[in-house]
């Protein structure tokens, strides 16, 4: 169970430390944090799925469950509470990805086990307004920019006007002009938004499959502390 990861989000105290003997029963590498607000201090680790405690997200803090939602939307997660009189932990899995079982050992040798590990980074994204170039290449040494903007952005993609014909599928590399390191990012569109064809802004949703560690870094840092990209 080596190559599963889990993060598991308790304060201190009893429940915790059953939580961590299932863990090291089953062998899993794991990390803890008391609160969703320390979830930052692993955001470059990989994981498989989250454990979140039930009392710890009762009494998080308005912006901590917001955090938390956005685990749930990318990750598999499964809320448990620890039953002291019967030494019991029991499982509600939320979200998407996070099947229907409520034991704990399924969740994490089978759900956890079958998800590909991801990173903490894109699970903010940002409305501000950034200036790109989408390239496409239309053959052997023929490359289309065009210029747009962005209404939305994070470290995993975003959504970029255009009233141009797209295709879902399609490859494109994208230039942000606020960072640093310019260097074109490949990527692929998810979703078209046709100009004229619904009373939404026209673009194109996309998903970055290349990105380098200081576009991540400053891209976060725009995320976490709102500052102007330099």
């Amino acid at each position: 169970m080596n190559e599963v990861r889990i993060l598991l989000v308790c304060m201190e105290g009893a429940s915790l430390n059953a939580y961590i003997k299932e863990l090291d029963s089953l062998g899993v590498a794991y990390d803890v944090v008391p609160s969703f607000g320390d979830t930052y201090k692993h955001k470059k680790t990989k994981y498989n799925g989250f454990l979140f405690d039930v009392a710890t997200v009762v009494r998080a803090k308005p912006k901590e469950k917001i955090e938390a939602n956005r685990f749930v939307e990318r990750f598999p997660v499964l809320r448990i509470n620890y039953l002291l009189s019967g030494n019991v932990i029991r499982g509600i899995p939320i979200g998407q990805f996070s099947g229907e079982s409520n034991e704990l050992v399924y969740f994490i040798t089978h759900v956890c086990a079958n998800f590909p590990a991801r990173s903490l980074r894109g699970s903010k994204s940002s409305s501000r307004v950034l200036n790109v170039l989408l390239r496409r290449e239309l053959g052997p040494d023929k490359i289309r920019i065009e210029k747009s903007v962005t209404f939305d952005i994070s470290e995993e993609g975003g959504f970029f006007f255009s009233v141009k014909r797209w295709e879902e599928g399609e490859p494109l590399s994208v230039v942000v002009k606020e960072l640093a390191d310019m260097t074109p990012i490949l990527s692929v569109v998810q979703r078209v938004q046709i100009w004229g064809k619904t009373d939404k802004i026209p673009g194109i949703e996309v998903k970055f499959l290349t990105m380098t560690e200081a576009q991540a870094d400053q891209i976060e840092e725009l995320l976490l502390f709102n500052k102007d990209i330099k």
